[in-house]
């Protein structure tokens, strides 16, 4: 996509986050995209971790949701949770242990900003997100 922008003057795509650097590096510029109070912002740090806050309340125990055009004043408009799908019921306890384990690394270990998170302009979970989704991990069995 970032080639293809590239390469087509006036082109407009959605190109995620985590391909910031690439688009910059890449001399493409960033919309400003307009929310539901009218404002127009920039996908900024702030402006994401105010959406997610906002929506928190708001999160399923399935963590199921949209996050598109959220009620936050200041929240950019497109945002969302990663999500890992996985079945409940494993065909054995070792792979169900092993999935436990990588998913509980990944909610936990992984949101470590420095390291994971700002090098694709990634927030950490909100810390109610992170206990429905140890909540979800614990049901995983054989």
């Amino acid at each position: 996509m970032v080639e293809g922008c590239q390469a087509n003057k006036g082109c407009i795509a959605y190109i995620g986050i985590s391909y910031l650097q690439k688009t910059q590096d890449a001399g493409l510029g960033t919309a400003s995209l307009q929310n539901k109070a009218g404002k127009f912002l920039q996908p900024t740090p702030s402006a994401v971790k105010a959406a997610a806050a906002a929506l928190t309340s708001k999160t399923p125990a399935n963590q199921s949701l949209s996050m598109i055009n959220g009620p936050a004043a200041d929240g950019y408009p497109i945002v969302n949770y990663e999500y890992a799908i996985v079945k409940k019921s494993q065909p054995n306890s070792t792979k169900a242990q092993d999935i436990r384990a990588f998913l509980h690394w990944a909610v936990h270990s992984g949101q470590d900003q420095a390291t994971y998170l700002d090098p694709v302009e990634f927030q950490p979970l909100p810390s109610s997100v992170v206990n429905q989704s140890d909540a979800q991990i614990a049901k995983i069995g054989s």
